[in-house]
């Protein structure tokens, strides 16, 4: 040792410190071989871990991850749903008989923000005493929120089988009173859908089923400038398999979207379980607003 320059001496430094480095790397590797399994996995994880700490990922290296969830939903959420949308827009019709006295006489829905009703003429008929003189009635609608309304008979089409009512406000209440309308459907109706009735006398009642059958009127048009002639089918009347002594006069169809799409109503709802389609309901609304306003 005495012999070796500084150059020497540092040559042989490094190379002892290179072999003790590769003795160290061998006996490391040999141990971790002998090692039980769960110490090998903790420091891998220690390891892996020390890593993500350190590195660093430039932003523009970054991938958008997109995640995908799958939601399962229940028909009955649907059919909650539908109930939850529309229990505000329908109102209970009762005849005062006097001395406080009231019978219940069918569903109403309200039709627009004025407080314009429709229901099964069935609901309120002008009745006629022996000589045939009308008998004065008069109707009362109860609302969701417990309040009360005089109903005055606007307007009746025995074609479709509707009766409309107009509420009456007293002047305080006119224009702070808001009237709920609901969501009118008038897609296209298939055989075997599912609908759901809002019916009930004292409490809301809900029956589900399908529609058994579409009532359909065909008719010929000409064409304009031709003599090409074209069929075209107007719906009538939607038919369920709901039974008819869950239903009351005036009971209101909904899809499972939430939309109203027919009341019970009309010659044909004898059995309460077929329903005018809610497009006559509104045609016979838009009639009665313009009458209105003329």
């Amino acid at each position: 040792m005495e012999q070796l320059n500084k150059q020497q001496l540092i040559l042989l430094a490094l190379l002892v410190s290179f072999v003790t480095s590769i003795a160290t790397g061998i006996i490391t590797v040999s141990l971790m071989d002998q090692a039980p399994q769960g110490i090998t996995q903790t420091i891998n994880r220690v390891v892996e871990k020390t890593i993500e700490r350190v590195v660093t990922v430039p932003a523009k290296q970054v991938a958008a991850v997109v995640t995908k969830e799958t939601v399962v939903v229940k028909a009955d959420d649907f059919i909650i749903s539908a109930i939850e949308k529309n229990t505000g827009s329908v109102v209970r019709i009762k005849e005062i008989k006097g001395e406080g006295q009231s019978n219940f006489a069918g569903l109403g829905l309200v039709v627009s923000h004025d407080g314009l009703i429709a229901s099964d003429i069935s609901v309120a008929y002008r009745k006629t005493d022996s000589l045939g003189n009308a008998i004065a009635e008069s109707y009362v609608g109860v609302f969701p929120d417990g309040r009360i309304f005089p109903l005055n008979i606007i307007y009746s089409d025995p074609s479709v089988g509707l009766i409309f009512f107009q509420v009456i406000l007293q002047d305080k209440e006119k224009g702070a009173y808001r009237f709920k309308t609901p969501e009118f459907g008038q897609g296209e109706l298939k055989l075997g859908q599912t609908v759901v009735a809002l019916s009930g006398d004292d409490s809301s009642a809900v029956s589900t089923g399908i529609i058994s059958n579409l009532v359909q009127k065909s008719e010929s048009k000409q064409i304009e400038a031709t003599t090409t002639l074209q069929i075209t089918k107007e719906l009538m009347a939607i038919k369920t398999d709901i039974r008819s002594t869950e239903l009351v006069a005036g009971s209101i169809l909904l899809n499972l979207q939430g939309e109203v799409i027919g009341q019970s109503a009309g010659s044909l709802s004898a059995n309460r379980n077929t329903f005018v389609p809610i497009q006559k309901v509104l045609d016979v609304q838009r009639k009665i607003t313009a009458r209105a306003t003329n």
